[in-house]
């Protein structure tokens, strides 16, 4: 049967790029999903979803008036929140590697899939207000998720232009690093 050891150097490959998954991003972004990946330490399970707004596969657009999703046409969510891939999700945060175009876009999430430059509905919360410039870094606190996040009516991911953005204008630049932080409850407790 052989060795079926795993090498140091090979496993450590592996943990570090984690395991590829499919976060099942509406057509109007997944051209902006450079890629998304999983990692699991004990319970909790650590996605990370890369994002380049300046992709040359899609043009993604703005809003069109503020608090509008962007993307392209379509729907323009990054993904669902559902518990079966995420677990109980208790952070979202957000890293900017590049500024965007416009530089005042928010996380958000709510309850129905809508498509680029409409308004984002049901249950509408703003997770991470301003993704500015290029460095910051910032989360979602446990109380910025409301009990729907956690059941059937989970709920859908978006980047939408800020309140006081109202432009529909190509997005040329902005990259973002988002992480999910959930756990999975274990079977025997």
């Amino acid at each position: 049967m052989g060795n079926r050891r795993i090498g140091r150097k090979r496993l450590y490959g592996v943990e570090k790029q984690g395991q590829a998954i499919d976060i099942e991003a509406g057509a109007g972004i997944s051209g902006a999903v450079v890629r998304a990946t999983q990692h699991r330490q004990g319970q909790e399970i650590i996605t990370e979803i890369l994002l380049d707004l300046g992709t040359s596969t899609q043009d993604i657009e703005g809003g069109g008036t503020n608090a509008f999703a962007i993307g392209k046409t379509t729907a323009a969510y990054i993904t669902q929140l559902t518990v079966a891939k995420y677990g109980i999700i208790t952070e979202i945060r957000a890293v900017v590697l590049e500024s965007a175009t416009q530089h005042d876009l928010d996380l958000v999430t709510g309850d129905a899939a809508v498509v680029a430059q409409a308004a984002v509905t049901g249950n509408r919360t703003v997770l991470i207000d301003d993704m500015g410039e290029k460095g910051a870094d910032q989360s979602a606190l446990p109380s910025a998720f409301h009990g729907d996040m956690q059941n059937a009516d989970e709920a859908y991911l978006y980047i939408c232009n800020a309140h006081n953005v109202g432009s529909s204008a190509d997005q040329d630049a902005g990259k973002y690093a988002i992480y999910i932080h959930g756990f999975e409850a274990p079977s025997d407790i």
